[in-house]
């Protein structure tokens, strides 16, 4: 999970680059323009590993609980859907902890706004 998470990210960074600036209050060539189109990875790809592991951790982690509960528990809609959804919900509650930080580093580093709060 962690390897595919990377790469995919690293992948994809130079598109990403590219909206972050176009979003950026400062307008897209005070930003950087495409100036730079790399800047930002090392955060990027330092929160990536670590949040696909921690997400497909979780994930894999709290299917067979759930599913589980779901026959102990009549109050428990008997769906494998349910199961999934609830397993992935908790995985990207923690995959954040660990994104969203490294995701703020990546867009102010994108955009050159790394002193900026």
């Amino acid at each position: 999970g962690g390897v595919a998470g990377t790469t995919v990210d690293v992948a994809l960074f130079p598109i990403d680059t590219v909206k972050t600036r176009l979003q950026s209050p400062q307008g897209f060539w005070n930003a950087g323009g495409f100036r730079g189109i790399y800047r930002g990875l090392g955060a990027a790809a330092a929160g990536s590993a670590p949040g696909a592991a921690l997400f497909f951790s979780v994930y894999e982690t709290l299917k067979p609980q759930v599913a589980s509960l779901q026959s102990q528990h009549e109050w428990l809609p008997d769906n494998p859907a349910f199961c999934h959804m609830s397993a992935a919900s908790a995985g990207e509650a923690m995959a954040c902890l660990v994104r969203v930080p490294t995701e703020v580093i990546k867009s102010k580093m994108q955009t050159n706004a790394v002193g900026a709060s």
